[in-house]
């Protein structure tokens, strides 16, 4: 009774056993309506990374998939049909988070989508992951280390020459 709602307990609060609060609360609020699964289709087609971070992004992505996963479980059966479907499903996972990059990152959406086999949604964010890594090395310390274009004017050059005795 600790963990329910105050707005609930009247409900189940003389319940005869554990197990009828269960079914009493499974009877009322286990109910997957067609309004919900095409809202959260909806939120996962339209959701975009924007100006948020890639792990918010992806984190949102993965958040709305369990919900998803949850009102419309897989099947638990192992026959060579389901496995086709995980296997589409997870493909179909893997373009929703790329569309839903920044161009930014459209190389490496191209490399990931150029895969043989295709990766699965966690390899492909560990890739993105590793790519703005690099972007950002690159971007802060540059070929010749921290910001060599500003110290570009203050090299001097000198010659040593053994010919000529000095």
């Amino acid at each position: 009774m600790n963990f329910v709602a105050k707005g609930l307990l009247g409900g189940i609060i003389y319940a005869s056993s554990v197990q009828v609060v269960w079914e009493d609360l499974a009877k009322r609020f286990n109910k997957v309506d067609g309004s919900r699964t095409f809202n959260l289709n909806k939120e996962i087609a339209t959701l975009s990374q924007g100006t948020t971070s890639m792990s918010v992004y992806f984190s949102e992505l993965k958040d709305l998939w369990e919900e998803f996963e949850a009102l419309v479980p897989e099947s638990g059966c192992d026959c060579p049909k389901s496995r086709e479907s995980v296997s589409y499903l997870q493909k179909l996972k893997l373009y929703q988070f790329l569309m839903g990059l920044n161009d930014s990152y459209s190389q490496a959406r191209s490399q990931i989508l150029m895969r043989s086999p295709t990766p699965t949604v966690n390899q492909a964010y560990a890739l993105i992951l590793s790519d703005e890594g690099q972007k950002f090395v690159v971007a802060t310390t540059g070929i010749l280390g921290a910001n060599p274009t500003g110290q570009m004017g203050s090299f001097e050059a000198a010659m040593y020459s053994k010919i000529g005795g000095n």
